[in-house]
């Protein structure tokens, strides 16, 4: 572990509180010159860590650069023991970087996040906004025991441990809209891609990637157009405005939270437990949809199967459960507009 690494976990595990560069070198056995180099060069890439003459070095509680300390102090013991987590400062994406890895053969619960993502991935060859230092990108390697038809079930669980953090966290009531995204007062505030690769011989999967971006800080210089109208950062909510200013580590936290919800809910991966809070959670129940390339036809959600298939009603009044693999839906125009 370099001087470095261990100087961010000693600020990480006393922010607010002030420590002299004699403290830090006594406690890891480096030269006082070798604690300097380490804090300037966390100044350099962004860290909030203030010198105060006779007082010594101050990582602030406000401090919002992610790292794997401050997700790592956050995780129960569960989950702190069994995942190993890297942060980097840009990548292209953070599933394409996690999918080379699990070639290689790297094992279950390898974590990659980034500050910020070049080519962010999303559903249907989409992109995924993604500017340095406002969200959560994040992608997670499992190793799954079960078959290739039972791969939707990771996206669904992670919506339900997403939802349930924000809610947890921020204390705002996030919606799930089928599949895999997370909403906030009527716009979208995450995005969920599961991409995984299958055993041809077993037809079980050889592994998943699980990649999880969330809206968090105001964007810089906003949402580009189109998405202005239909994303929206944690930040940006009625009650994130009025809040904002005093969370303080909030996407370690969030992200800590987020993996924790993850790890609960994989290990009782086989009961589905995750599908009723799934279902409280979704806001297309009752709802009038249409099917993305059909929007001429209009269908009323009836409610969510145990396999995750959205039951649609025609106008004929024909049933029709829809697999997320085959469609996607939105809800029309002036429902949205009414959230």
């Amino acid at each position: 572990m370099s001087v470095k690494t261990e100087v961010l976990e000693l600020f990480e595990n006393n922010r607010g509180i002030h420590l002299s560069g004699v403290e830090i070198a006594g406690k890891l056995n480096v030269s006082r010159n070798a604690v300097w180099k380490a804090v300037k060069s966390l100044q350099a890439e962004g860290y909030d860590i203030e010198g105060v003459n006779n007082k010594g070095y101050c990582m602030k509680s406000s401090n919002d650069v992610l790292s794997a300390q401050g997700i790592e102090k956050y995780l129960d013991d569960v989950m702190a023991a069994q995942t190993d987590i890297e942060v980097h400062k840009t990548v292209d994406s953070t599933n394409t970087r996690l999918k080379e890895l699990a070639v290689q053969g790297e094992p279950e619960w390898k974590i990659i996040l980034a500050e910020g993502q070049t080519q962010g991935k999303g559903r249907m060859n989409r992109g995924f906004y993604s500017p340095a230092g406002a969200g959560i990108y994040m992608s997670i390697l499992f190793r799954p025991k079960f078959s290739a038809s039972e791969s939707l079930f990771i996206t669904t669980m992670a919506a339900v441990a997403v939802a349930k953090a924000i809610e947890s966290v921020v204390h705002i009531r996030p919606a799930i809209k089928w599949v895999n995204d997370i909403f906030c007062e009527g716009k979208k505030v995450c995005g969920i891609l599961t991409e995984a690769a299958v055993n041809v011989e077993s037809g079980y999967l050889d592994y998943a990637v699980l990649g999880i971006g969330v809206n968090v800080n105001k964007p810089e210089e906003n949402f580009p157009d189109p998405l202005k109208n239909i994303a929206i950062s944690l930040a940006d909510t009625k009650q994130g405005n009025e809040e904002w200013p005093a969370r303080d580590d909030i996407r370690c936290r969030l992200a800590a939270e987020i993996i924790n919800n993850i790890g609960r809910y994989y290990k009782d991966m086989g009961n589905h437990s995750f599908m009723k809070e799934y279902v409280e959670y979704s806001f297309l129940i009752g709802k009038s949809v249409v099917i993305v390339g059909k929007e001429s036809e209009e269908l009323l959600v009836k409610g969510i199967d145990e396999h995750a298939g959205l039951i649609v009603q025609h106008k004929d009044g024909s049933v029709e459960t829809l697999s997320s693999g085959e469609v996607s839906v939105k809800p029309l125009q002036q429902e949205a507009e009414k959230r």
